[in-house]
Formats: structure tokens, sequence, C-alpha cells
């Protein structure tokens, strides 16, 4: 028979085919007899036994490989013994190219597209995945950003820390909650923390309250879109204000339409939905002068620097009415709670925000959809050791050694649009 295994020490001599797999069966070569550890005597032949162990998968098909040994029993002892084959994992049932198969395609795949591609249980990859994790867990790291940006996602029952680097678009970092509790010691032990220069969060004082004491020589500046945000939201606020006073039917099509309608930025309207806008500036006056004040709001961020934003805020909160448009003068106090750090944004060297961590927020939530609940660990590792993502942006910089800066985001992004990472 053809041999199909390639495996040291046995030959195939069968091959059959079951409902999940291809059953490939294989009996050992020529085996000397073994002596007897404890009584250093020759032993002699005991029968054999049939042991299954999973290999890589043979003609797109799940591959058992049943293996006939010769067992061998010490007369003086009683102790048993059989032949050892080095082509198997001491802690599986499988060979040990087929668990490297599974090491390089566990975090780049789900378990239980693996389990069947390979025909092992979801809880054998699951296995092998942990065993890979703790080893690139004590293995890898990445530089530590000059530019870092902070943010939260809502993952596996509670919210995580992410940490990237902005100046390279990588990921740095999965925290496992967001509490100043963990975020402290994480910047405590952080190497070479002197060389940040720039934190880029959202408001939630506890990110700055965590790095402050730990990043000497980093500035804090609040992510525009953040900030922004802020002026969409205090616009939807006036929006349901105006539609819980329409009938049923005015309700749908206000929200249907004219939310996604005043949502947008003019540069971003259709013709038709200009015309819709100007339709709604002579019917709804009132949610007209909110849109206006959430463009003003926008248009703060278009201002070259520093001092004509701050120009633009002033003005745009003088022109506030006395009454009225309360989500807008919450914005403005908002703003002045925060005023040095959202004004940072122009002493920056080049606009930092954390758009490309926000993207990868959400694949992160798209790789628990496609696990069906993985665990926070897992979760992690399958973002931050991505091996082909690692590779872009790092390699060799002169007189350093090799230099990683972590998975590239746009590249997992990538991956994610063509179904690479399913």
């Amino acid at each position: 028979m053809l041999d199909l295994l390639n495996l040291p020490g046995v030959k195939p001599v069968d091959m059959y085919k079951e409902s999940k797999a291809l059953i490939i069966v294989a009996v050992t070569e020529m085996v000397k007899v073994p002596l007897c550890e404890g009584c250093n005597i020759p032993m002699h032949k005991h029968g054999t036994r049939k042991n299954k162990f999973s290999d890589t998968p043979l003609y797109m098909e799940p591959v058992r490989l049943e293996v006939q040994r010769p067992r061998f029993r010490c007369e003086s002892c009683g102790k048993m013994a059989m032949p050892e084959l080095s082509f198997l994992d001491d802690k599986r049932r499988a060979t040990k190219r087929l668990v490297d198969v599974i090491r390089q395609q566990c975090l780049g795949t789900t378990f239980r597209a693996l389990a069947e591609q390979t025909g092992v249980a979801v809880n054998t990859v699951k296995n092998i995945a942990h065993d890979l994790i703790n080893e690139l867990s004590q293995t890898v790291r990445y530089e530590t950003p000059v530019i870092m940006g902070i943010d939260e996602v809502n993952l596996a029952g509670d919210y995580r820390c992410v940490i990237s680097n902005l100046a390279t678009n990588n990921v740095f970092d999965m925290l496992e909650y967001r509490t100043q509790e963990h975020l402290k010691p994480f910047f405590k032990d952080l190497p070479d923390g002197d060389k940040v220069e720039w934190v880029c969060t959202d408001m939630w004082r506890p990110f700055k309250r965590s790095f402050t004491q730990y990043l000497p020589n980093a500035k804090l500046v609040i992510d525009k879109f953040h900030v922004v945000k802020m002026a969409s939201e205090a616009l939807e606020e006036e929006r349901k204000k105006y539609q819980a006073q329409l009938g049923k039917e005015q309700r749908i099509y206000v929200k249907k339409s004219i939310r996604c309608l005043t949502l947008k930025r003019p540069g971003n309207l259709t013709s038709p939905e200009q015309k819709a806008l100007e339709i709604v500036r002579q019917e709804i006056p009132e949610l007209a002068v909110a849109y206006d004040f959430k463009e003003a709001f926008f248009g703060i961020y278009d201002e070259p620097d520093k001092q004509n934003a701050q120009n633009a805020f002033e003005a745009w909160e003088n022109s506030l009415p006395d009454q009225g448009l309360e989500p807008f003068k919450k914005l403005a106090k908002t703003v002045h709670n925060h005023y040095e750090d959202i004004f940072a944004y122009w002493d920056a060297p080049f606009p930092i925000t954390n758009a490309y961590t926000e993207g990868l927020n959400g694949l992160i939530k798209m790789v628990n959809r496609l696990g069906r609940g993985y665990s926070y660990e897992i979760i992690r590792a399958k973002t931050l050791y991505s091996a082909e993502a690692r590779k872009v942006g790092s390699g060799i910089r002169a007189g350093r050694g090799k230099v990683e800066y972590g998975p590239h985001i746009p590249t997992l992004l990538k991956q994610a649009e063509s179904g690479e990472l399913d």
C-alpha cells in the first residue's frame, strides 16, 4: 500500500471511510524486544493493542490513525510496555503535526470551524489554543507607543480597555477591565513609559487618573470623535422632543427619515437629501435650528489652529439662546470641564484621533459573535497575536534588532472584510 502517512516507525496497511472521518490503519515496523526498566531483563510479547489518534486531514477529510502496536510484559514484575511513537503529541491523542496545524490556525479561525475541519473536539482545539496563548504571552513584546490610544469595548459581559499605537495604527494591548485598579499597575509596569508623549482617550476621567503618575512626558488629548459625537447626541435629544408631539405615523417618518438626514454632514448629503433638508427647515424650524448648532460645533474642528478653535467655540456658546436647546448648553458645560484636554488637539504635531481604535472595537465584537461567546482571554489573543497583521510595520531597525509594534489595525480590518477571520 502506498505510504500516505510519511510517519516514522509505522506503515499503512489499510484504509476505510467512517461517517465523519477517513480511517487509516497502520502497524509498527520492526520493533526490538525492550528490556524491563526495573528488572533489566528482556520482556516478552503479550499481544497487540489498537489505538486511534487524530491526524492532519487528507483529501479534505478528517483523518483518524488506527495504530496496531505489540505489547510486551515482564515475567518477573508484570510491568507492561509498548513501543513509543515519536510523532505523537504527549498531551493529546493526536499527531504532533496536527497539533502544529491547529496552533497555526486557531487564532485566525473559529474553534468550531477548525474542529470540523480536523475532526477533533472543540475543547481540544481550545486547549491547544490556550497552550499557544500562554507561550505567546511570555515571548511576545511590542514597542511602547509614542502616541497612545486608550478606548473601551463592551465585551464578554464587561467593559474592557484597548490600548493602541496611534502613530503606527497597531494594537498594543488589551486589558481585562477599564478600572483604575487594573490600569494603574499596567502603566506602572509599562516599559519605557517615559517615551509616551501623547495619550488620546474619551472623557472618562479614570483613564487620565490612571496614567498621569506613570507617564511623566505624556499629554492628554480628548478624542475628537467623542467630542463631536456629543453634538450629534444633543441634536438627537431635540429630535426626540419634537417627535414625541407627533402622531404614530408621523413619528415613524421622523425616526426613519429625518434622523438619518439630520445626523449626516452637509457634504455627505445627496441632492434629494439636500432638498429634503430644506423641507425640514420649512416644516420644523426648531429642529433646523438644532441642526445648525450641531454643524457649527462640528465646524470648530475645521479651524486651523488652537486660538481660532477656541474663538469659534466661544462664539458658538454665546449664540445659544437663553431659552431652549438645553442639550447643547449641557455640551458647552462638558467642554469647559475638559477644556484644556479638548483643545490640546491643536497642540499635537498632527491630528490625533482614536478612529482606527474605534474600528478595531467593532472587529473585536465581530470576533466575539463568530466565536459564539469566546472568553475574554481568547478574544484578546485573537486580537493581539494575529500572525499576518503583526508583520505590517514591524521588522529590523538599524542598531535595534527586531522591533514589533503589534497587529496592524487596517490589516486586521481587511482580513475581516475578506473573511479570513471567520
